[in-house]
């Protein structure tokens, strides 16, 4: 018979704290599923989706003229953090965040969310993110960076959550809040009707809301015109 697949794109910033455990469960349910993720950024990802090249992302709501043919279902919200190491020398002692430009810092890409989030939290200080802060979409790398030294790493809560839970690394206490942005599924808004994608969409709400991020009242999905 015919071999069925589900072509998922997601944040790097969004993946490892929603994907692991919904793909593992899928798999449980659907032993012979060809399963397809792609980890790009959130343009990226929308534009591929339009396409019909991936069956749903978990990313974020984009410009609305860049969001025809799109619905778009709320997940959880997530503000941005300043990580470093266990022992890091901000991390023993509460520093203003001008203390932070001392430090070597890792940020998202230009372009994306977190980078303007970035950006905007800095310039409300009156502080500019410096010309040389190691910038990467790769998670994996700026973790083992941080791990490794004294950098900062700025960035959303859902890409180092696992770490900072179990104290690899630490959060500085620097008040973000504002820095909150939506994650969400979508879809196309008339794609055909699939058993396997909305079990995985399923499994993606369940991830989302045990690790307490979800809101109240959940999102309900909406097409964005």
């Amino acid at each position: 018979g015919r071999i069925e697949r589900l072509r998922i794109g997601a944040l790097p910033s969004v993946a490892p704290a929603l994907l692991p455990v919904a793909l593992a469960r899928l798999r449980e349910g659907w032993p012979a599923v060809q399963i397809l993720v792609k980890s790009a950024a959130n343009a990226v990802l929308l534009d591929e989706l339009r396409a019909g090249e991936l069956d749903l992302v978990v990313g974020r709501m984009s410009d609305p003229r860049l969001m025809g043919g799109l619905s778009f279902e709320l997940l959880h919200t997530e503000p941005l953090v300043f990580a470093v190491r266990a022992g890091h020398p901000l991390a023993l002692k509460p520093a203003p965040v001008q203390a932070v430009l001392d430090y070597p810092l890792v940020v998202y890409g230009e372009g994306t969310i977190p980078r303007h989030n970035t950006e905007s939290f800095l310039s409300a200080r009156g502080l500019a993110l410096p010309r040389n802060a190691l910038q990467t979409l790769d998670v994996a790398v700026a973790r083992a960076l941080v791990a490794v030294s004294d950098a900062v790493w700025i960035t959303p809560l859902g890409a180092a959550r696992s770490e900072l839970a179990d104290g690899r690394l630490v959060r500085l206490p620097i008040d973000t809040t504002g820095t909150e942005e939506p994650v969400g599924l979508l879809q196309r808004s008339e794609a055909e009707p699939s058993p396997l994608r909305a079990a995985m969409a399923g499994l993606l709400r369940e991830a989302a809301k045990a690790q307490g991020a979800l809101p109240a009242r959940k999102g309900t999905p909406r097409a964005a015109g």
